[in-house]
């Protein structure tokens, strides 16, 4: 048994001679970052994502949204997927299609928008916009994607409420350049938004959801090169042998 006088002699020993007992503290991972070349955005290979508990989702493309004749960049965007429930989705889809196929093939690109498996869109700005700009923006290319897949007049209008409430979070203010969108849609179609890492909100409607991101690989995407770069970023993890 330790004595007291032994028991005072430990508690002044400092903190440094117990340090050798105890487990190394391991440093940060960050990611390697890719640019995107109009832009010179950079867009880290994977993220972290909170909403999700650290869900690591990885990149698969980028991208860059312009505005007017005169191509003006609004803002980078690079897409993001959990590969462990989403490769095994996008494979079965692609089946025996060629990369030279699957950039064609309607059914393969919807199967990017399964509410089966997480995925993220991350938006970092090239230049100010006044939030009214954006939320009408936002009311341009959702009010048509909720439009094409409601099923009936019930979910149409549940979904444009959801818009609406989406909207709300832009009206007033203005995004500067270099700040971040987030948008996580997290299977059950839930969307969570974040700017700066600053939720603003969850929204549970798989229809904006669809819209949101049909944008990006639907038919009429915002930036063909960047939907092709999406696909061809993802194809090798689907098929490395091919």
């Amino acid at each position: 048994m330790l004595r007291p006088a032994a028991l005072t002699v430990l508690a002044l020993l400092p903190l440094a001679a117990f340090a050798q007992n105890q487990e190394p503290t391991k440093p940060k991972e960050v990611a390697p970052t890719v640019i995107e070349p109009e832009t010179d955005i950079p867009f880290p290979i994977w993220m972290d994502v909170k909403a999700l508990d650290g869900q690591r989702h990885y990149l698969c493309g980028t991208g860059v949204r312009e505005k007017t004749i005169f191509r003006v960049n609004v803002y980078g965007f690079g897409y993001y997927i959990d590969r462990e429930k989403g490769l095994p989705i996008l494979r079965e889809a692609a089946g025996k299609l060629s990369l030279k196929q699957a950039l064609k093939n309607k059914q393969f690109h919807k199967a990017f928008l399964s509410d089966k498996f997480n995925k993220s869109m991350r938006w970092v700005m090239a230049r100010d916009v006044d939030g009214e700009d954006v939320a009408e923006a936002f009311d341009d290319f959702l009010d048509p994607g909720i439009r094409k897949i409601a099923p009936d007049e019930k979910a149409l209008q549940k979904g444009l409420m959801a818009m609406g409430e989406m909207r709300g979070y832009f009206e007033s203010g203005e995004l500067e350049e270099g700040d971040e969108l987030l948008f996580v849609w997290e299977t059950g179609g839930q969307l969570h938004s974040f700017l700066n890492g600053r939720k603003l909100g969850t929204i549970e409607n798989v229809h904006l959801c669809y819209a949101l991101f049909d944008v990006f690989l639907g038919d009429d995407p915002i930036d063909p090169d960047g939907k092709r770069n999406i696909i061809e970023g993802v194809y090798p993890y689907l098929f490395p042998d091919r």
